[in-house]
Order: structure tokens, then C-alpha cells, then sequence
């Protein structure tokens, strides 16, 4: 009797597979490892997956159109709109001010004295800072 369950632990089961060994926990861990890295290297050696690899590290680094130089471009576009966004808003103060000065002479001889210091012979200006 004894003798049929030993054989019975050292015959497969019938999906070609040995059956599950019931001892401890630490005797099944390095077993669960190397099943588990062989299913890696499997992976690995997949032709798909070194193809996709190889497909991928040309669109990203080796390229000269890589994605890498893509999101360079893009964030220097980012910050270009922004500065052009800043110069139409100095655009808009500059025509502002330009309809002010050109609507009223007294304006303009202020303007002129006060940035240009525009004065008459006899006239002192003095500058506060």
C-alpha cells in the first residue's frame, strides 16, 4: 500500500505535468522563482517583443525625428505662444496710450516732458525717483 502511494508521487499526472509536492512553503518558493524566470526569458526571447523593443528604442533615441526631440519642439512652442500672448497684451497698452496722447495736446506735452524730459529754456525739471 505504501509502496503504490510513493509510486504515485513519482508518476506525472495526465497533463504531462508533475503533481503539486504538499511539503513546506520554502521548498516550493525556489521552484515558484525559476518557473517564474523561465517565463521571463521566455518573454525575453520572444522574436515580437525584441522586435517591438528594437522598433521602440529607434522612435525614441536613435531617430533624428525621435519622440524625444518631439516633446522638445513642443514645450519650446509652449513657450513662444506665451511670449507672443505677452507682446500682443504690450502691443495693445503701446495703442492704448498712443490714442490717449493723440486725443489731447495737454497729454502729450506731459508725456513728452515727463519720459523725454522736453522743457522750455527757463524751465527746471526736476527728477524724483
Amino acid at each position: 500500500m505504501e509502496e503504490d502511494i510513493q509510486q504515485n508521487l513519482k508518476q506525472p499526472a495526465q497533463d504531462g505535468h508533475p503533481e503539486p509536492q504538499t511539503g513546506p512553503a520554502e521548498d516550493r518558493q525556489p521552484e515558484e522563482k525559476r518557473r517564474s524566470r523561465r517565463k521571463f526569458v521566455r518573454i525575453l526571447t520572444n522574436k515580437y517583443f525584441i522586435v517591438t523593443f528594437v522598433f521602440a528604442v529607434i522612435v525614441l533615441f536613435v531617430d533624428r525625428n525621435n519622440l524625444i526631440r518631439w516633446a522638445g519642439d513642443y514645450i519650446e512652442v509652449l513657450r513662444q505662444e506665451r511670449v507672443i500672448r505677452q507682446y500682443h497684451r504690450d502691443i495693445e497698452a503701446l495703442d492704448g496710450k498712443l490714442d490717449e496722447l493723440t486725443s489731447d495736446r495737454d497729454s502729450l506735452e506731459k508725456f513728452a516732458r515727463e519720459q523725454y524730459y522736453f522743457h522750455r529754456e527757463d524751465e527746471e525739471v526736476f527728477i524724483v525717483d
